[in-house]
């Protein structure tokens, strides 16, 4: 009995760069980029941090931004035929 191995489609990785803030940290800037960037791509799979800056008032960190680039994974689809 032959055993059918089932086919998967080729995927690929994209990024997509996003920007968030938050008055709260680091983290909570990435979350907000993340969170902000999800209306427009499918489930993120990797994040990498890109830039971070603050804003400083009174000597400290008051407002956290950052840039990220956010990995996520899409279908490959091959061209179309052309017709003749």
């Amino acid at each position: 009995m032959a055993v059918r191995k089932s086919v998967k489609p080729a995927r690929v990785v994209r990024l997509h760069e996003a920007h968030g803030s938050s008055r709260r940290g680091w983290e909570a800037a990435v979350a907000a980029a993340v969170r902000n960037a999800r209306t427009e791509i499918p489930a993120p799979v990797a994040v990498e941090v890109a830039r971070q800056w603050a804003e400083v008032q009174g000597g400290r960190p008051s407002l956290f931004h950052v840039t990220v680039r956010i990995a996520y994974e899409q279908a490959l689809v091959p061209p179309a035929k052309k017709r003749a």
